[in-house]
């Protein structure tokens, strides 16, 4: 239960073997490869990087994977995957075998496929291109679908200029006057309505399009007096004919490659959904993993050495790995050279861990958050007790617990195979536990679903909860906040005492002794001094209090500024550093972060306040005539519904920053690296392995 030793691996072995050799590496899948420059820059003479050798083989791979990216990006463009249940919640690699890996390498043909996509693609973007300038054309034209002239009257006329727009109608009869300069214009009402480029309203009716007519030398004029009118000249578009017919026209075309774009995406659902072993998404998913994991190892090649004769690579193993990989080796490249040593202590060593089966989940929280140096310690056996405890007080209710427990079963059960979705799914499983037993304790039970008001006298969840209950936050709030305080205050010390094991792991024990218990002998006597201020507390343990508070902050002035050279700043660097302004802690931090765990209570009340609100609103429709008692079923459905989707996600994002914050701020320091081993697995496909059940 701790971060696996790491062992530091390097490789001697012909130049002629160095492709075999890395496809062994990779085979295997228990080895990091990193880069060897400082050796390069040591060695210069006899050995140059290798990366140039395989420059070219990269720039092909890319290839390749752009083309399987194009036809997969053209499938999801246009035939978009339903996803189950499972895959919503997060990504879910693929598992597949050698078997079907060797099957699709062999039979998928690429070249034909990414042919026939790019064809499949143009004729879609043509027709989607075609649809779009024919919609944009219709949307111009719609609005002058009553204009019944020749639209190339309008745009070259004879001895006449002809104008079309709209104009008030309260206008019209100004036209109709003779005098100038109507008296030189024709003109002709053709339909009534908004006018173009406005949404209809309730005055639509009061305007009017006209056409007018004039002489060519009459047109400054008259547009001057059109103006004065407030009339809207129509920009009329450039084509020939008449607009109804030009519409009509349109409309046939739109439909027509409506249709062919509709059998294009017909063609790609069919070959997405994989009616043929060379066709859909799963197979060129695994060869899309298989290529990125040849690039993969094509660069964990450049990252080696090599001379006229040699080839050396160097990475990073776990010690529980070695002794079948070096038996592996000797094996199959006996000319090889192999040495396992110990990293140095400066070396930036990856970090792997060894947990047991009930402790893994919570990993996911430790890798969100930042992965520990090599040589300090794992936290995620630590958080075991309080994650699990903070979530069950904050979704505290019994039939929210049962309900998430059951979704976490069943998607821990569906996922297996999944390390990251199945930690995920482990970790509602336990919060659900933990929120049946801190519901069970704090009487929560839908609420406040069990009074006789909502299911009767007698009722089942009734005898539960009185059988069960402890504390009733809501009734006893005051009782709540302080065991809700109690428990910041243990944590704390939980963190403390964690901070003093990572001190004494590492034969700090000067650190362990200023950083650890300097501050819990300040804090302790703190905590019985401030209690006398809300309760009677007896002269002796008062004075207890004061001599532990004054012997740690005297420990803590004389150690805290250890660091500093000259003496006046190591007593001041002491002095400040119990505010908190400087060193490891301070008694702000300590008020604040405790204070934090309020939040405790406050979460806790409002699942059981919001399920107690939709509660009583389902009783208040009950007695509806008819429909009362459906109505009362769906307003509960509804509202614990939500309130659990809610309730779940502030659970899980507040105990998590009690976590980051309040804890990991007292003894962890995270900035390390994973171990990643060169090997086929990735988050997007998995190998499965010989003697695994699916």
């Amino acid at each position: 239960m701790a971060i696996e030793p790491i062992k530091k691996v390097t490789i001697i072995s012909p130049r002629n073997a160095k492709n075999r050799l890395m496809r062994t590496i990779n085979r295997l899948g228990v080895m990091e490869i990193v880069e060897q420059q400082d050796i390069a820059e040591s060695k210069e003479a006899s050995l140059g990087s290798s990366a140039d050798s395989s420059t070219k083989t990269v720039e092909d791979i890319d290839g390749i994977l752009h083309k399987i990216d194009f036809i997969l990006n053209l499938m999801n463009a246009i035939a978009p995957e339903q996803q189950s249940f499972v895959q919503g919640l997060a990504p879910v690699p693929l598992v597949t075998s050698p078997q079907e890996l060797d099957s699709i390498i062999e039979k998928y043909d690429l070249e034909g496929n990414f042919k026939l996509a790019s064809e499949v693609d143009e004729r879609y973007r043509s027709a989607e291109r075609v649809i779009g300038e024919i919609t944009s054309e219709l949307k111009d034209l719609e609005p002058l679908s009553n204009i019944p002239y020749d639209i190339a009257d309008f745009q070259h006329p004879g001895r006449v200029r002809l104008v079309l727009g709209d104009l008030p109608k309260k206008n019209l009869a100004l036209l109709g006057q003779d005098i100038e300069p109507w008296s030189r214009a024709a003109w002709e009402e053709i339909a009534s309505g908004a006018p173009q480029g406005r949404a209809p309203s309730s005055s639509s009716e009061e305007w009017a399009q006209v056409v007018i007519a004039f002489l060519p030398q009459d047109g400054e004029t008259i547009r001057q007096a059109l103006a004065g009118l407030e009339f809207n000249e129509i920009a009329l578009p450039k084509l020939v004919g008449k607009i109804p017919e030009r519409i009509v026209e349109l409309r046939s075309t739109l439909v027509e490659y409506q249709e062919k774009a509709e059998e294009v995406v017909q063609a790609i659902k069919h070959f997405s959904e994989g009616h043929r072993s060379d066709e859909g998404r799963r197979p060129l998913l695994i060869l899309k993993a298989y290529w990125q994991n040849v690039k993969n190892t094509r660069l964990a090649t450049g990252k080696g050495l090599q001379g006229n004769w040699v080839f050396m690579i160097s990475g990073y193993i776990r010690e529980k790995d070695a002794a079948g990989f070096m038996a592996n080796l000797k094996r199959e490249f006996p000319e090889s050279d192999l040495s396992i040593l110990d990293p140095g202590p400066d070396e930036n060593v990856p970090v792997s861990f060894t947990l047991p089966s009930f402790c893994r989940p919570l990993q996911l929280l430790v890798e969100m958050f930042g992965l520990p140096p090599y040589q300090a310690f794992d936290p995620t056996p630590f958080l075991q007790v309080n994650f699990y405890l903070f979530f069950g007080i904050c979704f505290s209710d019994v039939c929210y617990g049962i309900m998430l427990a059951i979704l976490g079963a069943y998607l821990s059960s569906k996922t297996k195979v999944y390390r990251g979705v199945n930690n995920f799914a482990r970790i509602l499983l336990y919060g659900g536990i933990s929120s049946i037993i801190f519901g069970a304790v704090l009487g929560s039970w839908f609420g406040d679903l069990y009074k006789p008001v909502y299911l009767g006298e007698g009722n089942f969840l009734l005898y539960l909860q009185k059988t069960f209950v402890v504390l009733d936050p809501i009734d006893k709030t005051i009782v709540a906040l302080v065991c809700a305080l109690g428990i910041g205050v243990l944590n704390q010390f939980f963190g403390l005492a964690l901070k003093m094991y990572g001190a004494i792991k590492h034969k700090d024990f000067m650190g362990a002794f200023s950083d650890g218990i300097c501050w819990m002998v300040t804090l302790s006597g703190l905590l019985l001094m401030v209690g006398k201020i809300f309760a009677e507390i007896p002269a002796p343990v008062f004075n207890t209090g004061r001599w532990l508070f004054f012997a740690g902050a005297v420990g803590l002035v004389l150690t805290q500024g250890r660091e500093i050279k000259s003496l006046f700043g190591r007593f001041a660097g002491g002095v400040v550093s119990l505010y908190g302004i400087m060193g490891s802690y301070g008694i702000t931090s300590f008020i604040g972060d405790t204070l934090s765990y309020c939040r405790l209570l406050a979460l806790g009340l409002t699942t059981s306040i919001v399920a107690m609100s939709f509660n009583l609103m389902a009783g208040m429709l009950r007695d509806v005539p008819y429909v009362g008692f459906i109505l009362f079923v769906v307003v509960l459905l509804v509202g614990h519904l939500f309130n659990f989707a809610i309730s779940v996600l502030g659970a899980f994002v507040h105990s998590m920053r009690l976590i980051f914050v309040e804890f990991f701020g007292r003894f962890y320091e995270a900035g390390s690296r994973p171990f990643k081993p060169l090997g086929f697995d990735s988050s997007a496909c998995i190998m499965k392995k010989p003697g695994k059940a699916d």
